[in-house]
């Protein structure tokens, strides 16, 4: 059985962060599209939240990378209540 469950989609313009020196192809890119979050999340808990998303578990040193390290998030441009089906 499936489930309709609404959450909010949410789109970041961001930035390469200017202490990142390596060369992660999503360094490149200027807007982070699909990033969903529960009803009620605030804008900063959105932006938090994605900053402390795990891109790679080990870089070539052995270390974790997290989107903070490679983006700063400039604005929200886009959000809103989107309805998803998801199986029990």
């Amino acid at each position: 059985m499936r489930d309709k469950k609404s959450f909010l989609n949410v789109t970041f313009k961001v930035e390469k962060n200017p202490t990142y020196t390596g060369n992660h192809f999503s360094a490149r890119v200027n807007r982070v599209k699909g990033c969903t979050f529960p009803l009620g999340t605030t804008e900063q808990e959105m932006i938090d939240q994605y900053h402390n998303q795990v891109v790679l578990e080990k870089d070539i040193d052995g270390n974790k990378v997290l989107a903070g390290d490679i983006h700063r998030v400039v604005e929200v441009v886009n959000c809103f209540e989107d309805h998803g089906y998801f199986s029990k």
